[in-house]
């Protein structure tokens, strides 16, 4: 399955390393594609206004605290360097700059800048953006990047999941751009699974297009398909959507992201938020 051939994950160290970096070779392997984790790296210097600098901070000091701070992240960064490259090798994966033809690769990038702000940039020359849920629950800066600055799907993934597979599919559908995006993106993947679930609520059946049209889309692409409507009750959308995923034992959700305006999103919460705060799934995203 070649669909995905560049992958972009960008890694912090706070907590589950070994687990995330098991998580995004397993999804590599799946693909047989070239990895890339960007472990990205600031100055001190970023984060003191420059007026500030010129009145208050002596040069000797600023370059004092950026020598530690370069001496603690260098020392970091080759440990989890060392890591990585022996994680590769257990998975037999190929640790190189460059993409392999003919097995999967993957390659430790050390890197200067704002992490949103880079995965924002390097998104647009991947395929695929892996990123785990964050541990406050909420969207971070770096996933609105992704999300939203890429162009590119993402895969949310639960911060301790080591192995990825997609033979069951539950897609979360209300006819929305954003969702028909996601779903388009993964029509490779869907080319491979064994059942797919297309989920409508009983508010989203009356959007067009319907689940009918879609079940004929994706029949167009030798993909079969059934959908089940589900009724939310007291439950948000994004509730009900896991508890159907829970049940069939769906391995990985295709949805949109950010399907309404975000105002509406940030004062009475969405689906996009749900996932990110209590998705148990591997979750393939678009906006």
């Amino acid at each position: 399955m070649r669909s995905v051939k560049s992958i972009l994950m960008p890694l912090s160290s706070s907590g589950e390393v070994q687990e995330r970096l098991l998580g995004a070779l397993s999804v590599t392997a799946f693909f047989g594609a070239h990895l890339e984790v960007l472990h990205a790296q600031v100055s001190p210097r970023q984060f003191i206004p420059v007026d500030a600098v010129a009145r208050s901070m002596p040069q000797k000091l600023l370059n004092e605290l950026e020598a530690i701070a370069d001496k603690y992240s260098n020392t970091e960064s080759s440990e989890l360097k060392a890591m990585f490259i022996q994680l590769c090798e257990q998975r037999d994966i190929i640790h190189s700059d460059d993409s392999v033809t003919d097995k999967p690769s993957a390659y430790w990038r050390d890197i200067y800048g704002l992490r949103s702000e880079l995965v924002g940039e390097w998104g647009k020359v991947s395929d695929l953006i892996i990123l785990p849920q964050p541990r406050s629950g909420k969207p971070t800066a770096t996933f609105e990047a992704a999300l939203m600055r890429s162009g590119k799907p993402i895969l949310l993934v639960p911060r301790t999941m080591t192995t990825f597979s997609a033979e069951r599919l539950l897609i979360a559908w209300n006819g929305s751009t954003e969702g028909s995006r996601a779903i388009t993106q993964a029509i490779p993947i869907m080319q491979q699974a064994k059942e797919i679930i297309i989920a409508t609520s009983e508010s989203s059946a009356p959007c067009k297009p319907g689940t009918e049209e879609l079940i004929r889309y994706l029949g167009r692409h030798g993909i079969k398909a059934e959908s089940k409507h589900f009724d939310t009750g007291r439950r948000s959308t994004g509730e009900a959507i896991l508890s159907m995923a829970d049940s069939i034992n769906s391995d990985l959700l295709i949805m949109g992201g950010f399907t309404h305006r975000r105002v509406h999103e940030q004062i009475f919460g969405g689906v996009t938020q749900n996932m990110v705060g209590h998705a148990r799934l591997p979750v393939w995203m678009m906006h």
